[in-house]
């Protein structure tokens, strides 16, 4: 069982299970059409949930609302403040409660969206080429990027084509590596756009590591010589953020994507591959960015894994240490938290998008 993947856990795990895990009661009142449950601080009603069931799967919903329902993965990952003793940020979270749930001491991570559970990442599936016309009409049509953009990213091998051998369907790739092991490429992103529906395609290559791997993009000679190392959730974000940046900034720095998610496994070896660099906390300017801002800044500075998420009730739970706070989701802002409990370091920014939510939406409008 120590190879078994995270679709799954998700298919043996009830959500019903994990909600009495963490302290849910039934209400035998309910219809029989579902299974409704109540959680309580003390004699309060703090949240009620209706879990519906077929016959492989459990979907829930939560009526306090704020979009809260879907599958027993979001059901975990909107309730990671009701957990205790996880590694992990986001998904990686997720997974690791799965893994001891289940039993399990080993868990092969995967995106339960793009992956199924026989698929394997190899490279000879893949036909991995440089169409120029698809890359350009892509990243500069749709994507507004300049062609100098474009060029300098294509030179460091940091964007090109891919198409699965058995389909030959083509779309721009971004390749993923692990830190560890940055010269081997272990997952791509892809995007495409189709004019006629007028609708984008993202996603990444069945079987590909996504949970520990990133896409890195360094314009200095060795890892060590970069100086300036920018940190985002997307490689379109940073591609259009080094266009926006001064020329003296892209001077021997680097950038990093990961994919949306912000997992420890993929930036705990940041600092041993690029000792000598300015960290840039390049996140998306909403609440997720921020939550991302200071997980990824009390790691870096602490050396410790917070446990922050925001609850159903659109407050923002952290849990640094020995101190737990409750923060309304309006009122909280990383760079004032962090700096409210001096979690700083001279080598450790924090920029955002200015009158946008990321740095692409950013550049399209300048």
């Amino acid at each position: 069982m120590n190879n078994t993947s995270f679709q799954e856990l998700k298919n043996h795990i009830k959500i019903s299970d994990v909600a009495e895990y963490i302290g849910y009661r039934l209400n035998t009142g309910a219809g029989k059409k579902y299974l409704e449950y109540r959680l309580f601080n003390g004699s309060t009603k703090v949240d009620e949930i209706v879990i519906y069931t077929t016959s492989y799967s459990q979907t829930f919903f939560s009526r306090n609302g704020y979009g809260d329902k879907g599958d027993v993965v979001n059901f975990i990952m909107n309730r990671l403040h009701l957990f205790s003793g996880y590694q992990g940020f986001g998904y990686d979270a997720v997974a690791d409660i799965l893994c001891k749930l289940a039993g399990l001491d080993i868990i092969k991570h995967k995106n339960n969206v793009v992956l199924n559970n026989e698929a394997k990442f190899c490279l000879d599936d893949y036909s991995i080429t440089c169409n120029l016309k698809i890359i350009y009409a892509y990243l500069g049509k749709i994507r507004q990027m300049d062609s100098s953009t474009i060029s300098d990213f294509l030179k460091i091998g940091s964007v090109c084509t891919v198409s699965h051998k058995k389909n030959n369907y083509m779309n721009v790739a971004f390749p993923y590596r692990v830190l560890s092991n940055p010269d081997q490429v272990v997952n791509y992103e892809l995007r495409n756009y189709n004019l006629h529906k007028q609708e984008g395609y993202k996603g990444f290559c069945s079987g590909g590591n996504k949970s520990t791997a990133c896409w890195i993009a360094s314009f200095a000679p060795k890892w060590n010589d970069v100086q300036s190392l920018y940190i985002g959730e997307s490689a379109l974000d940073m591609m259009a953020l080094y266009q926006l940046l001064p020329e003296r900034m892209r001077i021997n720095a680097a950038f990093i994507s990961l994919g949306g998610n912000l997992g420890y496994g993929q930036i705990k070896d940041i600092r041993k591959l690029f000792p000598n660099t300015v960290l840039y906390l390049a996140f998306d300017n909403d609440l997720q960015g921020h939550i991302y801002d200071v997980a990824a800044a009390y790691f870096f500075v602490k050396g410790k894994q917070p446990k922050i998420f925001r609850n159903s009730n659109g407050k923002v739970i952290v849990k640094l240490e020995n101190q737990e706070l409750e923060i309304k989701e309006e009122d909280f802002s990383s760079k004032v938290f962090l700096k409210s409990h001096r979690i700083e370091a001279d080598w450790l920014h924090i920029i955002k998008a200015q009158g946008s939510k990321d740095f692409n939406e950013m550049l399209k409008k300048n």
